[in-house]
């Protein structure tokens, strides 16, 4: 037989076919799959429960983390996270199902919880987080739009976007001099998302609407861009350059140039692939606890979420490849995960301060050694401290989709080679005479000296799973070859 490739996952289509019952601990690409690396923890730990970080650009070209708990707010410096709440004002009061977002505008960093007044931090020579100038209102969700700051889901007014002056950040009273206002929308429920750029995304429960900037009177105009679809989990809005990607009770959704919005967890029938999976695998109690980011390395739209079985914290992340339109999960515990950067270079000898060189955290050819601004998905462990996800391989399993070797007979399936660079992958072969049975998975057995592994199957329909260990080296897996498979009768 030739090569029988691992096939798309999509959980929700019919077994039958070639999609995959599974593809976990990988990223998924057009030609076949990679392997996920595992979050390495380099720093010390905040106070508690990470809700929000982000990264920005300081003037000279730095980089600047900062990340929020339920009372404070953190810079980090190296691998050591430093105490710059408010120096006036008392500890922040963010709710547990409440989150920090973050914006930048110019050499000023913001952050809003929906709670506390709106906060900033001069990324040149600021040491505190300050109330920001302007008396804006509190509210939850924050952007920048062109030479405009805005925040939306005002506190009392849930569907209002507000804008600052133009190229102005310190003024919020309306006027048609600095062009600061503000625009409710009153159908649609409230705003569960933004996202800034050229172009504003407004999401709400229902709606989604394109903030344009057309100058004075109007200022901006809001344009209809989906309606009866909305953010349903507001964390799980995450943008890209001109992608944006969000959920909805219906399923996953990417808008692309603030236009078109694509269904992503349905095929191209309209039939669903991951949608009703992942609904039906998260603790929706506890749908505060989903975060997403973009991974602009891999170019992978990532989500982490608490299952069913989690008692709240996240433990699974579902993964989806922009490039190959194909997705893939992983068994994986954190507290959150966002578009992190790392903040200087090192050389051998600094990197002293994270042990010795084998009990580094990454890999010496890792990109997190490289410089500033190299960006890597990045995310807090459950002892509140951060990392990338930059470490070893993950476990992995990939199945292949069902295949028939014989047409219209039974087979023995005596053998197959799995197409994997590296490692050493074992393989299970599941097996069915009839459309109508149930798959028959026989025991785990690993590769002989031929590189094959021994498998004694009888069926008409087969289908092969192959699992790495974690931390094994592997680069691709594309599928199963040599599959030696002989006719065994007609019962």
């Amino acid at each position: 037989m030739t090569l029988v490739p691992y096939g798309q996952w999509a959980p929700d289509s019919p077994e039958l076919g070639d999609t995959a019952l599974e593809a976990s601990g990988v990223i998924p690409e057009a030609d076949g799959y990679r392997p996920f690396k595992a979050l390495a923890t380099i720093s010390n730990a905040l106070t508690a429960r990470a809700q929000g970080a982000a990264w920005f650009r300081a003037p000279g070209g730095g980089t600047k983390n900062f990340a929020g708990d339920a009372t404070k707010l953190y810079l980090l410096s190296s691998a050591t996270w430093s105490d710059v709440t408010r120096a006036s004002g008392g500890a922040y009061a963010t709710g547990g199902d409440n989150n920090w977002r973050f914006g930048q505008f110019q050499t000023l960093a913001y952050a809003t919880n929906g709670v506390d007044a709106l906060q900033s931090f001069d990324l040149s020579a600021g040491t505190n987080w300050i109330a920001a100038a302007g008396s804006p209102p509190v509210a939850k969700f924050i952007g920048v739009v062109k030479n405009f700051l805005v925040i939306a889901n005002i506190s009392g007014a849930p569907q209002r976007t507000k804008w600052s002056g133009d190229n102005n950040s310190g003024t919020w009273t309306p006027s048609v001099t600095t062009l600061s206002d503000e625009q409710d929308h009153p159908d649609g429920g409230e705003i569960t998302g933004f996202v800034g750029g050229e172009f504003g995304l407004v999401f709400q429960e229902e709606t989604i609407r394109r903030m344009v900037f057309e100058g004075a009177p109007t200022v901006f105009r809001f344009d209809k861009i989906a309606e009866n679809i909305g953010a349903t989990i507001p964390n799980s809005v995450a943008g890209w350059g001109n992608l944006a990607f969000f959920c909805h009770r219906s399923g996953f959704y990417m808008v692309r140039g603030g236009q078109e919005v694509v269904p992503i967890g349905r095929n191209a029938e309209g039939g669903s692939r991951i949608d009703r999976w992942f609904w039906g695998h998260l603790d929706q109690t506890n749908i505060h606890r989903v975060t997403a980011a973009f991974d602009p390395v891999n170019a992978l739209y990532v989500v982490s979420f608490p299952s069913n079985n989690s008692s709240g914290t996240p433990n699974s992340k579902l993964i989806y490849s922009v490039s190959a339109n194909r997705w893939a999960h992983v068994d994986s515990t954190c507290e959150m995960i966002y578009s992190g950067a790392t903040q200087q270079s090192y050389t051998l000898e600094q990197l002293d301060t994270f042990g010795t060189l084998e009990t580094l955290p990454y890999s010496l050819d890792s990109s997190y050694w490289l410089g500033s601004r190299q960006l890597l998905l990045s995310g807090f462990d459950t002892d509140h401290k951060y990392g990338t996800f930059s470490g070893n391989n993950v476990a992995a399993v990939l199945d292949t989709g069902e295949f028939q070797p014989i047409p219209g007979r039974r087979a023995l399936l005596r053998s197959a080679r799995p197409m994997i660079d590296g490692g050493s992958p074992t393989m299970i072969c599941g097996a069915r005479s009839l459309h109508q049975g149930i798959v028959s998975w026989g025991p785990e057995r690993a590769r002989a000296n031929n590189g094959a592994v021994p498998l004694r199957a009888a069926g008409r329909y087969f289908r092969l799973r192959t699992k790495q260990a974690a931390g094994e080296t592997w680069q691709w897996a594309q599928g199963v070859d040599d599959i030696d498979a002989r006719g065994a009768g007609l019962r």
